[in-house]
């Protein structure tokens, strides 16, 4: 088993589980997209995941799109997703806006997951389905911005 395959399935309540999404995502409108950044004291981290979410909700694909952050910005994690269920949403995809796996992937953001539902809140949950999805990762679409990144500096 590879280091990461452990973090698949995390446990939300009895009746859920927050899980990684694998396979592409399809249009489906009734379904919330919730991009969640690390958090930053510097405004241009929020307003460059603000951006992210304003380019996904024009492709319209996605009944919402909101912003979560992790630390330092609001609205929090759990805040988004509480306000997205007593919006009516029913199925939410939570996608770590972050380059690899790590402590915040891995550990920090599940926990805020796991807590948005429970307690006094899981009754609010029950009818949610929490998807998590896998951080960004290695893909070719990053590598053709790196080699831009670096023609870019090359030009300077």
């Amino acid at each position: 088993m590879k280091k990461t395959e452990k973090y698949f399935k995390y446990p939300i309540n009895e009746k859920k589980t927050v899980r990684r999404v694998k396979n592409k995502v399809t249009e489906e409108e009734d379904m919330a997209v919730v991009l969640i950044g690390h958090g930053s004291k510097l405004p241009y981290g929020k307003e460059v995941m603000e951006e992210l979410r304003r380019r996904m909700e024009m492709r319209e694909i996605f009944k919402t799109v909101r912003t979560a952050f992790m630390q330092l910005n609001s609205p929090g994690i759990e805040e988004v997703l509480r306000d997205l269920a007593r919006s009516g949403i029913k199925k939410i995809i939570a996608l770590p806006v972050f380059l690899a796996d790590g402590a915040h992937t891995t550990e920090d953001i599940p926990e805020k997951l796991e807590a948005a539902f429970s307690g006094d809140w899981a009754e609010m949950g029950r009818d949610v389905e929490l998807i998590y999805g896998r951080p960004i990762g290695v893909d070719e679409r990053i590598v053709d911005i790196l080699i831009d990144r670096v023609k870019e500096a090359r030009a300077r």
